[in-house]
């Protein structure tokens, strides 16, 4: 019998907590391929589930850069990318034939929807029992499901930027293609973390006159990076906010509010008082707790429009990628920590701000080949 081929991996076994282990590779008899992984970011998503003790033990990451390394022919067909190809992933999926599939919309797919179905499949935060158990960017090699999605990375494009795509793509979708943020509008932002920085820079690309980012006290680091990309204003939460924002926005209120940052009552108004009459206000988070105290009243005294939003579409992350190739220079100062996969852990605790590293923004975790 032949020897069995493995692959390196971190795998997460309970709350912060991750073992090294040698897991066997797939045949590909069932279709699909393998990723010889070469970097992968730290989402803020990561952080929330790393520090969970009742998530099943799997390989984390899903901000994957790498090279295809083996691929059947019809998973080649199907991607429009071979072995040698560098590519990005998407943490997604889909059946490629429901509704929302069929729309574009894939992000919605039930079959990669977690939060809709328990064994929905999705790179990152699938069990290490669901076969073949390389579900995830912390290891030498990541299986690639038949469904995968991906998009193709020029090699000019270092790692540790090319893992910014997907916060970068939320970024674009939640403010521009869905925010309508476009040239002389006012825009705010609450929460100056990854993905709130992403729609600060779609931002000034859509040509925005006013970009307000708001944060809190210890977001020093991540506002003066705001301000690198292109705020105008930055600002700490407190009780004259609203009266701050009016000011910067010639006391008109903003366009386009996204609020990335918490989805309580006293944020939701904050956002809704800052808003002129026909604004918008787009909704990423994931507060799972019903509120009270929320103003309806001025959503229709002020018509305004509320659009809940998660992920990103595909032409997004095609946009994300082409706009970190463009302006390097500008994105540099995002990434602010890249460590080698055996200190996955260090990552993850320090974009959370509970590790040895401080004011992390983006890390990235860079995965060596043997």
């Amino acid at each position: 019998m032949p020897n069995e081929r493995l692959a390196r991996a971190a795998v997460t076994t309970g709350r912060r907590t991750v073992e090294f282990r040698e897991l066997p590779v797939p045949d590909l008899t069932g279709g699909g391929g393998l990723l010889a992984v070469e970097a992968v970011g730290i989402c803020g998503s990561d952080v929330v589930s790393f520090d969970r003790a009742d998530e099943p033990a799997r390989v984390m990451g899903h901000e994957t850069v790498g090279v295809i390394a083996d691929a059947t022919a019809s998973a080649v067909a199907r991607w429009g990318a071979a072995p040698g190809d560098r590519v990005l992933l998407e943490e997604y999926l889909p059946c490629g034939h429901c509704r929302f599939c069929r729309s574009s919309e894939f992000r919605w797919c039930l079959e990669s929807d977690p939060s809709a179905r328990p064994d929905a499949l999705r790179y990152g935060t699938t069990a290490l029992t669901v076969a073949p158990g390389l579900w995830g960017g912390f290891s030498e090699l990541q299986y690639l499901h038949p469904r995968t999605v991906l998009h193709h990375v020029p090699d000019s494009l270092p790692s540790d930027i090319a893992t910014l795509a997907l916060p970068v793509a939320n970024g674009y979708e939640w403010a521009y293609r869905n925010g309508g943020a476009g040239p002389g509008s006012a825009v705010v932002v609450i929460g100056p973390g990854q993905q709130g920085l992403g729609c600060v820079l779609a931002s000034r690309i859509a040509g925005a006159s006013v970009i307000v980012a708001v944060g809190l006290e210890r977001d020093g680091v991540r506002l003066a990076a705001a301000r690198s990309l292109g705020a105008t204003h930055t600002f700490t939460s407190g009780p004259d906010l609203v009266e701050r924002i009016r000011e910067a926005t010639g006391g008109e209120g903003a366009d386009l509010v996204v609020n990335t940052a918490s989805g309580t009552a006293a944020v939701f108004n904050d956002a809704i008082a800052v808003l002129r009459k026909s604004g918008r206000l787009v909704l990423p988070v994931r507060e799972r707790k019903p509120q009270d105290g929320i103003d309806l009243g001025a959503l229709s005294r002020k018509c305004l429009t509320v659009v809940g939003m998660r992920g990103h579409s595909f032409d997004a992350v095609e946009s994300a990628i082409g706009i970190l190739q463009d302006n390097l220079d500008l994105v540099r100062p995002l990434a602010t920590m890249t460590v080698p996969y055996d200190r996955v852990a260090d990552a993850i605790l320090s974009t959370g701000g509970d590790g040895p590293v401080a004011d992390v923004i983006h890390a990235t975790v860079t995965v060596a080949q043997p």
